[in-house]
């Protein structure tokens, strides 16, 4: 009879020790599954605060860039909006100091690409950094080619 007993106790016990041990797998679930979803939003946070300043860099860089190829004709109004930059020597070092900055986030093609557009400051290197940031930004897979977007103004 006591063996019995001891039988039953050990039974509960077990099955004691078996909920025990769900309770805590659950929980230790709950802490892993907590701690990615924690890994996740960091790291989808720091990409879109990347994106966000490469989008704010690349709109000022490129509208540099046109100033730059198009000086003659935007002086005036580029003079007004930065009159800080009174020359076109002026803007070619404002142009290359953004180069300089974009080391610390653009992609590969578009550091090459401005890297052209330093040495030859015309549309066709112009449309070709264009090119190179869109897809960079946005991932758009194109066809086209810088001198698609000449309008022959």
């Amino acid at each position: 009879m006591e063996e019995e007993g001891f039988v039953f106790l050990k039974k509960i016990d077990m099955t004691i020790d078996q909920i025990f041990t769900a309770i805590g797998l659950v929980g230790f679930g709950g802490l892993l599954k907590s701690l990615f979803d924690f890994l996740i939003a960091s790291r989808k946070a720091k990409q879109e605060s990347k994106h966000a300043l490469k989008e704010v860099r690349y709109k000022a860089i490129i509208l540099l860039c046109y100033a730059l190829v198009y000086y003659d004709r935007e002086k005036t109004t580029f003079i007004i909006n930065r009159p800080d930059i009174n020359s076109v020597e002026r803007l070619r070092n404002e142009v290359h100091v953004e180069f300089i900055n974009m080391s610390l986030f653009a992609s590969d093609k578009v550091i090459l690409e401005i890297k052209q557009f330093l040495g030859k400051q015309d549309s066709q290197t112009l449309n070709n950094l264009a090119l190179a940031m869109r897809k960079d930004l946005y991932g758009i897979r194109t066809s086209l080619k810088g001198n698609h977007f000449d309008l022959g103004l």
